[in-house]
């Protein structure tokens, strides 16, 4: 009752824009729940065991970045998938993708990671309360000279010397005497990191539509489909063809911004690979978001 009332008050003022009210609000609910019950709270997630809590992305499960500070250990490298509250209040995206470096060192002051990703910049690590550095790298700020690369080679700097990764079993001799730490850019195969995508050239296209393309990986799902704001959110509009593990969906639509989420075995669920998600100011529910653009080319006659 408290929050309903907090909300209208702040949706009547014009001066704060509406996503930003959401955001702070996201924030503060996070920060509310981080108490007693964050663990119950977070599916699947238990607050007495905060060291394994990182699981493959593709389990499609979603974590806090504060829970990094509760790590108790360092871990291998992974991608994983989290909300990051006050990044979302400068960007605008709440759901963000990244690799996860992390180092036990207990007794050191200072850890950065430096790999071919960053042309051997290197990013600095946190520390938290357990002794544990941790720092996630957006695999999607790279550009063009890097984004060819298949496997990303890293070392940490701890306290300025140079060292490879403990927690990472996959270390290889760097021609210098020492090692290097290694990690599959795409880990998981490229057909589970598929999302949705606008069909440029298409045998579908119409002039006042763009033709586009919904993709989910999802193995052990036995039914998808898709809701949004283009369909009413109607669960027996648009149903998914599934085929080698990829359910996929085209659809005519308009140019313009939409909210969207996948319905998988009856339970709604983001798009796993697409880190665009807005909240929904009807249900204050995180959803995938789509700009399909205006063509910026004449249609030929099929």
């Amino acid at each position: 009752m408290l929050f309903r009332k907090v909300i209208e008050l702040l949706f009547r003022m014009k001066s704060i824009p509406k996503t930003k009210v959401l955001l702070a609000l996201l924030l503060t609910i996070t920060v509310a729940i981080g108490a007693d019950d964050a663990g119950n709270w977070i599916g699947s997630f238990s607050s007495e065991d905060y060291e394994d809590f990182i699981e493959p992305v593709e389990k499609e499960k979603i974590y806090y970045y504060w829970q990094m500070e509760k790590l108790k250990r360092a871990v291998a490298p992974r991608y994983i998938r989290y909300i990051d509250s006050s990044l979302s209040l400068e960007t605008g995206r709440l759901l963000n993708r990244g690799i996860l470096f992390t180092f036990e060192g207990i007794e050191n002051e200072d850890v950065s990671v430096c790999g071919n990703f960053s042309l051997w910049r290197c990013i600095p690590l946190k520390k938290n309360d357990h002794g544990v550095f941790y720092a996630v790298y957006n695999p999607e700020s790279r550009d063009t000279i890097r984004e060819e690369l298949k496997i990303l080679e890293y070392k940490f700097r701890v306290d300025g010397l140079f060292t490879h990764d403990p927690s990472n079993p996959d270390s290889v001799e760097d021609g210098d005497g020492s090692l290097v730490s290694r990690l599959i850019a795409v880990p998981s195969g490229s057909d589970k990191l598929v999302t949705t995508r606008i069909l440029e050239d298409s045998p579908y296209e119409e002039l006042e539509y763009r033709t586009v393309e919904f993709r989910i990986y999802a193995p052990d799902a036995e039914m998808i489909t898709l809701v949004g704001d283009f369909n009413h959110w109607d669960p027996e509009e648009d149903v998914l063809k599934k085929e080698k593990d990829v359910f996929t969906l085209i659809k005519k639509m308009k140019p313009g911004t939409y909210l969207y989420n996948f319905v998988r075995d009856g339970k709604i669920i983001l798009d796993t690979f697409n880190q665009n998600t807005r909240l929904r100011e009807d249900t204050g529910e995180i959803s995938s978001y789509l700009t399909v653009p205006e063509r910026s080319y004449a249609l030929e006659t099929k």
